[in-house]
């Protein structure tokens, strides 16, 4: 992408300014009216063609507001390719408030910055602009711009053409007009109301200078369609259809092991409902999830014996109670309260477990180990089970099991007496009688000021219990990488890029990321003969990648942390060089080919080696190009100014691999001042390299930064009686005297 292509998509908004009424008052009250009229008669058909479209960011939340515009009465919408940006969800609009169903992504180009929709209207007719024949608009030429400035929707401007000019050896439109976010993917329209341009760029030095892609560019795109459904374009939404199916409403999303839920459905309390698609055992079984509620006024949790529509009971949090209902059907009517009361033993705006046991009649609710009651209720008797929220409840849910029988999984005598240990004090607040406060009042300003300071003391330790959680959770997946480190000549690659995406979440279900990526190169198998040659592989696993499944680069949001952790780059089809790399590499070894990673500056790409001996080097994240020698030369060259060397061509060992994704992640942590994932991924970094004198300083100081005192002090020590040349003796030193003084400080 040339540079001022990164100014389109990184600026990329055009702000327009609205014309009211009031706009136009202060012109001449005769003299300008035949032409007053005509102009707004105009700007009234024009914005009847006018839609808005919404496009999620990475993580699936809103994160703009665009402009496109009818071109063909059959559905089908320009717009800019940055504004719907790569595999996300959208949301197209016609004024005033009516919602267009995205069917595809009619054609694109991310080079051009275009994208051509594909919507159905449905009952509401699509009245498409008018194309220019004109080859160039001429310079000084009046023309309005539609679009959404600063979310401002329905606005118009009206401007002149200043020149139409080469940028990066493309034609744009320059325009005096003023800017603001907002406008991108706008038509720009002449006087007599035909689109001449698409509004695409503001100027990166002058408010009032905006610039626009030729519609010539346009037609040629609609000659050259590429279809893509939008079920295989937006990779964001959705859960797994081979595990669960979604028989009522809501947005159900599952990433690294986590299934989030937003929405409501049109049913009785607003529910909304996920099923597992696993087969329940008979007669008694029992099931399990945790569960998190964004708001602790909401419910989620459980359901079981649900019949796919109306009937089945639930088994959730609501109101910081437990609760078992049955409904009977759809409305309130056939709603039963079984039970609902408080329990001391949930954590609010925390993970809570809940389970059910199912014996005949018999139902047993349990949460987080604690057993809440038992009741016998012939309601229903069979079903699926799943998962539900009520009432437009955004939450979240992980680890949700089915078995005939589940295991508690309880702590052993070692590790409770631990705990305990750690909480030695309790202090039975809810139970002090007013004769002590009557006696701590007698000196009420200095007890309040102790009693503020224990406070901050418990406080400070609550969070450092919490951390120690964290830790214990984290410790499994440092000891499974540090053990892959031990076979990493011989290691999977893949197993080690989800131990590395385990250090974020330690949720992640790595076998069941492992059997996908087996599932996905049986199906490339599968389009192959037996006689297929390595290029007929090649060939497949390409087709596979970027057109069947739309895996791609992650431009929009390129440092955002989830394009280096494998996990989501599989769930959404979008990474950085090097994970696309590794997925590449790794369906590759399973299809018997030769395929090697190779660290370029600033690139990293895969080596293809026939049996031959000949090779190749494929640029995974620009769609599987090959790079020639020259290409290569050059890339070097503009990163580093120098020649190629030999090294710039090794292959990298799995170890280099991983330490270059663990330094992509700590550098998106460093970016957005998160010290917990730079601790964790640093732990990674000292896993993989434990004699490393300077993996050991970085997480030493990130143990420090996070309030990790007695584990930085290890690292410390380790530093001092390991002297390297390669780090300040003299700043660790100080450190080690610093963790001290703040121990005994606390400990006082």
């Amino acid at each position: 992408m040339t540079k001022m292509l990164n100014i389109i998509q990184g600026l990329a908004w055009l702000s327009l300014v609205s014309l009211s009424s009031h706009a136009w008052a202060d012109r001449p009250a005769k003299a300008g009216n035949a032409k007053r009229r005509s102009t707004e008669a105009l700007v009234s058909e024009i914005g009847k063609s006018i839609v808005t479209i919404r496009a999620a960011d990475r993580d699936g939340h809103e994160h703009g507001l665009g402009t496109g515009f009818v071109i063909d009465a059959s559905g089908l919408v320009a717009t800019n390719f940055h504004v719907i940006s790569e595999g996300r969800p959208l949301k197209v609009e016609l004024h005033p408030n009516i919602d267009l169903k995205v069917l595809a992504v009619e054609a694109s180009s991310r080079g051009d910055d275009l994208a051509i929709l594909r919507v159905d209207a449905g009952e509401h007719p699509l009245i498409p602009l008018k194309l220019s024949e004109e080859e160039a608009i001429a310079q000084g030429v009046s023309v309005l711009a539609f679009g959404n400035p600063l979310g401002l929707q329905h606005s118009v401007v009206q401007g002149v053409v200043s020149a139409v000019r080469e940028i990066d050896q493309r034609d744009m439109i320059q325009l005096a007009i003023p800017i603001e976010p907002g406008n991108s993917g706008g038509p720009l329209v002449d006087l007599k109301g035909y689109v001449h341009g698409i509004i695409n760029m503001k100027s990166a030095v002058e408010r009032n200078v905006g610039f626009a892609i030729p519609v010539a560019r346009l037609k040629a795109l609609m000659e050259s369609k590429n279809p893509i459904s939008i079920e295989r374009w937006v990779r964001l939404a959705g859960v797994d259809p081979k595990r669960w199916t979604v028989p009522s409403g809501g947005q159900w999303q599952e990433r690294s092991g986590v299934i989030r839920v937003t929405g409501s459905g049109k049913g009785f309390a607003g529910r909304v409902i996920c099923l597992s698609q696993l087969d329940v055992p008979p007669k008694s079984f029992e099931v399990a999830v945790e569960v998190k509620l964004d708001d602790e006024s909401g419910a989620a949790g459980l359901v079981f014996h649900a019949d796919g529509a109306d009937r089945h009971y639930g088994f959730y949090p609501s109101n910081r109670k437990l609760r078992l209902t049955c409904f009977g059907g759809p409305d309130v009517a056939n709603w039963e309260v079984i039970k609902d009361l408080p329990s001391p033993h949930y954590l609010a705006h925390d993970w809570n477990q809940l389970k059910v046991a199912i014996e005949g009649d018999r139902i047993q609710c349990s949460l987080n180990g604690f057993k809440l009651f038992e009741v016998n209720h012939s309601g229903l008797s069979s079903g699926q089970v799943g998962l539900a929220a009520f009432r437009g409840t955004a939450a979240r849910f992980r680890r949700f099991r089915l078995a005939k029988s589940l295991d508690d999984d309880p702590l052993n005598l070692v590790s409770r007496q631990s705990i305990v240990e750690l909480v030695e004090r309790r202090i039975e607040i809810d139970s002090l009688e007013e004769e002590a406060i009557i006696r701590l009042a007698a000196e009420p300003s200095a007890a309040a000021r102790e009693l503020v300071r224990q406070a901050e003391v418990l406080s400070r330790r609550a969070e450092g219990l919490k951390r120690i959680a964290d830790d214990v959770q984290l410790a499994p997946v440092l000891m499974q990488l540090n053990n892959w480190r031990s076979n990493a000549e011989q290691g999977d690659l893949l197993l080690g890029g989800l131990l590395v995406a385990g250090l974020a979440n330690p949720d992640i279900d790595i076998q069941r990321y492992i059997e996908r990526v087996d599932q996905m190169a049986s199906e490339i198998q599968q389009a192959l003969h037996e006689n297929s040659s390595d290029n007929d592989k090649l060939a497949a696993i390409n087709r596979y990648l970027f057109e069947e499944n739309g895996f791609h680069g992650g431009r929009d949001e390129f440092y955002h942390q989830a394009n280096n952790l494998l996990d989501r780059v599989i769930d959404d089809r979008e990474g950085m060089p090097i994970t696309l790399c590794v997925l590449y590499m790794e369906l590759g070894r399973r299809l018997g080919l030769q395929v090697e990673g190779v660290g370029l500056p600033g690139r990293f790409v895969v080596r293809y080696r026939s049996n031959g001996g000949a090779s190749k080097l494929i640029d995974v994240y620009e769609k599987a190009d090959v790079l020639t020698d020259t290409e290569v030369a050059m890339m070097i060259m503009m990163r580093l100014q120098r020649l190629t060397v030999d090294e710039d061509l090794r292959a990298q060992t799995p170890i280099e691999i991983l330490t270059r994704i663990l330094r992509n992640l700590i550098g998106s942590a460093e970016q957005s001042g998160d010290f917990e994932s730079m601790r964790r991924f640093t732990e990674g970094l000292v896993a993989l390299h434990p004699e490393s004198p300077e993996y050991r300083w970085m997480r030493g100081l990130m143990r420090y930064q996070t309030a990790r005192l007695g584990v930085a002090a290890q690292d410390l020590d380790w530093l001092i009686d390991n002297q390297s040349s390669e780090i300040d003796l003299d700043r660790v030193m100080k450190l080690r005297l610093q963790i001290d003084r703040e121990i005994e400080e606390r400990a006082k």
